[in-house]
């Protein structure tokens, strides 16, 4: 019977239940009642009355059974909605605290430090967090379609997936590699399990730098290992107190001892050593405990056979208690031979290398030798004064790493291949680098050494500082090229001034004269003509004509002198030409100009003062041509014995540094102009800013 099916036949039953009930008492009632009643009385009349009583009872008593048993059914029926209720009340409650946990579930996850992945039964990813994309690289919808299998990188080596433990409800923890999306690889640690809807939940670790760190450590066991058993040098691993553990064979050569020796009795360091060194090594113990390690000393070790050995030692402190110790042992034998050697050579050479030190030390040049890879052996007095460097600073440096530019190391990589083939023409001027970060030019000759295999053995490099030699010529490149043009400039000026010149006295003098001449021929006409009509007004009339056509002639002709060379100037001063001058460019240009002199008597010969005047106006003109000045401030001073002008506007400005001499041929004019009578002129300006003339002209003679 389906569920739905027995709900609705319980359903009929408990409401049938009440009439049931009723039925079955009522027929109870009847038979019973009938038979009583019968058996008191046969009257008729007896009968009828208690069958009315009877049907009363009846009633009375089926009325109070109904109330029972629909009050009972109420009370249940109140009762269930009571516990019904009671019961959505908790489910709400439950949904939303089950709400909750699944927000803060989701938070936890959206913001989890690791990835967390998880995938459906065929392994298809359903959901993903940000740390999960971040990983790996994908868009959250780029991982929603694609299977775990794969990013899962999988080769020889790589472990099974556990997929049956998993069903089987275990958590699984495996390092695998994962596929990035650049197809770079990702080391992880993956802990997974299947949920209870069947879905598998991964939570993914990047332990790429714990691998990293991994196989560092690996690979340095390796190399301890293998320099452990090598016998380029003695090493061995013992206590503090002086017993060897294990040792390699190059340890036991020094010794002159073998393995079975090793094996059949117990090694001791203080039976090899001779009594004199045993305070040294005590004191180099209690140094490395106290530091982790000692520094390399030098002692003896007595062999097997009684020989003395001299032997380089040290050691570093192992172990949590710090009683281990790895140490290493260097045969010094031949490097003794060589030293005697050495000294025998260093005193046969000694006068010979002082006598050379003193060559080197007082030559007036810089003095390097470099070996074989071109690091320095030495650097003398000069060069340390050259560059700043002491001969200790740079001693075993390679100078391409601090004395050579950027700009210089292509030049300097050529000659070193040069210097390897013996090439003693690698010389050459190029830039270098000082100690306080300076660049300089030196100019350098270079003798490389090379051995009888023609294999180098070093150069010796000598050099000077020719930095300002070379800053000469270049200046004096630049002024040649500046005078060149400057004088290119005045003969252009000189060839306009005359154009202007002829162009004036062509348009306007020209047509004037002309003019005069048509009238004065048309009036000698008429007077040969002898003619009667002869009328004494045209005439007045023309000669008037005439006169006003000269005397503008004669202004013009006055206005282009002034030009060239103004009167006010030789006759009132400096600073009414100046103020004349103003006049004029205010008329022209319309551009606001504030003058203030605060000087009237000025004792400056004519020549200084005209080269002040053309100053004053090439800085007019190149405000109002350059700089689109609408307001010029000019003040004239005295300070001291000198006279200073002072021209600022409120033009574009320009930037100084990135002026091309060939081009600002008027700065360049105005700049010479000041220094052939003794003056200064600086100009200050910035973009944006607009331009300061500052004119310093000496009072003076001299």
């Amino acid at each position: 019977m389906s569920e739905n099916l027995r709900k609705k036949v319980l359903s009929f039953i408990r409401a049938f239940k009440i009439p049931l009930i009723y039925l079955i008492l009522s027929t109870i009632w009847i038979f019973t009642s009938d038979s009583f009643v019968e058996n008191i009385t046969t009257d008729p009349r007896e009968l009828t009355k208690l069958q009315t009583i009877k049907g009363w009872i009846f009633v009375f008593a089926s009325t109070l059974v109904l109330y029972f048993l629909i009050k009972r059914d109420r009370d249940k029926i109140e009762q269930s909605l009571s516990i019904e209720k009671s019961a959505r009340e908790q489910a709400e409650l439950m949904k939303k605290k089950i709400a909750e946990e699944q927000e803060k579930t989701k938070m936890i996850i959206e913001h989890a430090s690791e990835g967390i992945f998880i995938a459906d039964e065929k392994g298809q990813y359903v959901d993903v967090n940000p740390i999960g994309c971040r990983m790996l690289g994908y868009s959250k919808e780029e991982l929603l379609k694609k299977n775990l299998r794969e990013l899962i990188f999988y080769d020889e080596t790589s472990l099974p997936l556990a997929l049956d433990k998993l069903i089987e409800g275990e958590t699984v923890t495996i390092e695998r590699k994962l596929i990035r999306k650049d197809g770079s690889f990702l080391h992880a640690e993956i802990v997974a399990k299947m949920l209870p809807d069947k879905r598998f939940q991964g939570l993914v670790r990047d332990i790429s730098e714990r691998k990293h760190a991994e196989d560092i450590l690996k690979q340095s066991e390796e190399r301890f290992r293998a320099f452990f058993s090598s016998d380029v040098i003695g090493t061995f691993y013992g206590d503090i107190f002086g017993n060897v553990f294990s040792a390699n064979d190059e340890f036991l050569r020094i010794l002159e001892l073998t393995k079975e020796d090793f094996d059949k009795e117990k090694i001791r360091i203080q039976d090899f050593t001779p009594e004199e060194f045993h305070n040294q090594d005590e004191e180099n113990i209690l140094l490395a405990k106290n530091h982790g390690s000692c520094q390399p000393y030098e002692k003896q070790f007595i062999s097997k056979s009684g020989k003395r050995v001299w032997v380089l030692v040290g050691f570093v402190i192992v172990g949590k208690e710090k009683e281990e110790i790895l140490g290493y042992v260097l045969d010094l034998t031949k490097l003794k031979e060589a030293e005697e050697n050495y000294k025998r050579l260093y005193t046969e050479n000694e006068e010979l290398l002082q006598r050379l030190q003193l060559h080197l030390e007082r030559i007036p040049l810089a003095y390097l030798i470099l070996d074989s890879d071109f690091k320095i052996k030495f650097f003398n007095p000069e060069a340390e004064k050259i560059f700043g460097y002491k001969n200790a600073e740079v001693r075993g440096k390679d100078p391409y790493d601090f004395l050579i530019p950027e700009s210089s190391k292509p030049l300097v990589d050529e000659k070193k291949k040069r210097w390897r083939l013996g090439d003693m023409n690698a010389n050459g001027i190029n830039e270098n680098v000082t100690k306080d970060g300076k660049i300089i030019l030196c100019e350098w000759y270079n003798t490389p050494i090379l051995d009888e295999d023609g294999n180098l053995i070093e150069v010796i490099s000598m050099g000077i500082d020719v930095t300002e030699r070379e800053k000469s010529k270049e200046e004096l490149l630049k002024s040649e090229q500046k005078l060149r043009a400057l004088a290119t400039h005045l003969q252009s000026v000189r060839e306009e001034e005359r154009a202007t010149i002829a162009r004036e006295l062509h348009d306007e003098l020209g047509q004037i004269l002309t003019s005069i001449k048509m009238n004065l021929m048309m009036m000698t006409k008429q007077v040969l003509q002898d003619d009667e009509s002869f009328d004494k007004m045209i005439f007045e009339n023309e000669i008037n004509s005439m006169n006003e056509m000269i005397e503008h002639s004669v202004r013009r002709l006055k206005k282009l002198i002034s030009e060239l060379r103004p009167e006010v100037l030789d006759n009132l001063g400096l600073i009414p030409a100046v103020e004349w001058l103003l006049e004029q460019f205010i008329t022209r240009s319309g551009v606001k100009v504030n003058f203030k002199a605060e000087t009237k008597n000025l004792s400056l010969p004519k020549d200084k003062q005209l080269n002040v005047y053309r100053i004053v106006q090439e800085s007019l003109t190149n405000a109002l041509r350059h700089s689109r000045a609408t307001e010029i401030n000019l003040t004239i001073f005295e300070t001291g014995n000198f006279l200073k002008i002072t021209i600022q506007d409120n033009g574009k400005g320009f930037n100084p540094d990135l002026l091309d001499p060939l081009h600002s041929i008027g700065i360049t004019g105005m700049k010479e102009r000041a220094l052939s009578f003794g003056a200064e002129l600086n100009i200050h300006s910035s973009s944006g800013n607009g331009t300061t003339v500052l004119l310093s002209v000496p009072l003076n003679n001299n």
